[in-house]
């Protein structure tokens, strides 16, 4: 079977499965968990390195228990993605609530475009619906696939309620060309992911070496956009809400680093409170070989 076919076959079944009711799907994810952590052991080794280096002060049996919780929602997280296509707006207003979209609105108010930074906790998938709160044109930001045809599929998806994905590469010029068009736009982005390992902006997270994009900062800067936190909290299996915190509303009055580290301690501060819920399956430190020599000189005090 070619990969296209592969590909087409696998989008067809996640539609089928799409129109499952969700507690169907959490029994699937019931019966995923002791195949996903004990038979296929999913980059165990991965996720026991990643909690071991960040949680240094936790016994073997706490790191056990997280990292056990761990798996058990990412089952939930990859059954509720699959589930995004098939949920209606009354489903997704239900279980993704919103408590303080007027933060942003104010900001369409006074005809101020926004930079949202967020970050890979909870189920970040189940904010495509974002556009029926907030009254900016958004662009969700993102790291395009190498399988196209999943990349798209995944995309028309996300963009169901009106928010716009844009390629990592392309969001620039996207900005540039709506600069003059008086429509202010909420550039959104989970900017805690890898860079390639020649990216230069480095900090500690987590008590180990870590390499950031700093690419929001730098769009915030330069176009003199405030600058916002995005979080996203379980409150119960298939229930999450999500709030705005403002991380600085004057970006060119303070430095890059400063926008990055503020959006660095507000993700450590969050995982301290739920471990669970962060994305240890990614290989985060992989870079860490590469910091520079004068790594320690270079952060804030």
């Amino acid at each position: 079977m070619s990969k296209k076919i592969f590909t087409i076959t696998g989008i067809a079944f996640l539609k089928l499965l799409s129109a499952l009711p969700l507690p169907v799907l959490y029994l699937v994810s019931d019966l995923m968990y002791p195949v996903v952590y004990r038979l296929v052991r999913y980059r165990r080794k991965v996720v026991r390195m990643n909690l071991t280096n960040a949680f240094p002060g936790k016994s073997e049996e706490q790191l056990i228990e997280t990292e056990r919780d761990y798996y058990r929602n990412l089952c939930d997280i990859m059954v509720e993605t699959i589930k995004t296509r098939g949920m209606t707006r009354e489903e997704l207003c239900e279980r993704m609530h919103f408590r303080n979209p007027g933060l942003i609105n104010n900001e369409f108010e006074s005809g101020k475009s926004v930079v949202v930074i967020a970050a890979h906790m909870g189920n970040w998938e189940w904010l495509l619906h974002m556009p029926l709160f907030v009254r900016h044109q958004l662009f969700f930001v993102y790291k395009p696939l190498e399988d196209t045809l999943f990349d798209r599929y995944l995309n028309l998806v996300r963009q169901k309620y009106g928010g716009e994905t844009v390629p990592m590469s392309l969001i620039l010029k996207k900005l540039l060309d709506k600069k003059d068009s008086g429509m202010p736009v909420m550039t959104w982005l989970a900017a805690d992911q890898t860079p390639p390992w020649n990216h230069p902006f480095w900090t500690m997270f987590l008590h180990q070496k870590t390499q950031f994009f700093n690419g929001p900062a730098k769009l915030a800067q330069r176009f003199d956009f405030p600058v916002f936190f995005q979080r996203v909290k379980r409150i119960r299996r298939g229930y999450y809400e999500t709030w705005f915190e403002s991380l600085t509303d004057k970006p060119r009055e303070v430095s890059e680093e400063a926008i990055i580290h503020s959006y660095v301690r507000k993700i450590e501060g969050i995982i301290a409170e739920t471990p669970e819920d962060y994305l240890w399956s990614h290989r985060r430190w992989k870079n860490s070989r590469h910091a520079p020599e004068n790594f320690f000189a270079n952060l804030p005090h």
